[in-house]
């Protein structure tokens, strides 16, 4: 039974992934604003616990959580390099932290049907996630994508109050 539903999702992410591709071809580069919209406001109209708005790091927290509840495994997880010594670093009124995304539908998804990274359903995700941040932390939040590859994703998290 499992090994059915498995299928049955990856089919369906395979058909999503050739509905994105046609939106980028309908509407070019825009695509991507439209889909990320729309992942925000998904994450934006949720009902999720709130917290401290000081503590980015706990909110990750909720924010896993929330998406375990919306069936989304998305793991992710705040990192840094070696040559920099802070995790997450504050200036001008902004927090940027690292984030590493694995075990992503979407990439997978997207590999399968032979389609970049990058473009709109990659964006959908990340509008959902920054719309569930800005709820439990209480700040602006936006993703950009470092590096797109085959086993995990790079971006960097910027929160504004």
């Amino acid at each position: 039974m499992q090994e059915t539903n498995r299928l049955h999702v990856q089919g369906l992410m395979v058909f999503l992934a050739s509905l994105s591709h046609g939106l980028e071809n309908a509407l070019g580069r825009s695509s991507t604003g439209v889909m990320y919209c729309a992942g925000k406001s998904i994450g934006l109209k949720r009902k999720v616990e709130k917290h401290e708005p000081d503590d980015l790091l706990k909110a990750f927290d909720v924010v896993w959580e929330e998406m375990l509840k919306l069936g989304m495994k998305w793991g992710f997880e705040p990192w840094k390099p070696a040559a920099e010594s802070e995790m997450v670093r504050h200036s001008d009124g902004r927090t940027e932290v690292k984030l590493v995304f694995r075990n992503c539908m979407v990439r997978s998804s997207l590999f399968r049907y032979g389609h970049a990274q990058k473009l709109s359903l990659c964006q959908m995700n990340y509008g959902l996630f920054c719309g569930l941040l800005e709820q439990v932390h209480g700040c602006k939040a936006d993703l950009e994508i470092l590096y797109a590859g085959e086993n995990a994703c790079l971006k960097r998290l910027t929160v504004q109050k």
